[in-house]
């Protein structure tokens, strides 16, 4: 990335490399991790501990809506 300003005869000129793409998606994939445990800290201190069964029960249900898709095909 090139950045070049001229402003009254001043030049400002900054070159930077982007972040490689592996540790781009690291950090997001951190970032996703990060906000959805605070979701799920959140509606375990609004619902109580209903929320992890909650939570626990839909991804098994998810998982196994997924091996039943592949199954089936």
């Amino acid at each position: 990335m090139r950045i070049h300003i001229e402003h009254n005869g001043t030049i400002f000129e900054y070159e930077h490399r982007p972040m490689p793409e592996g540790r781009f998606r690291a950090l997001c994939t951190l970032m996703l991790a990060a906000i959805a445990g605070g979701v799920f800290l959140g509606a375990v201190a609004l619902v109580g501990v209903w929320a992890i069964v909650w939570a626990v029960g839909a991804f098994a249900l998810y998982g196994l809506y997924q091996g039943l898709k592949v199954l089936c095909r």
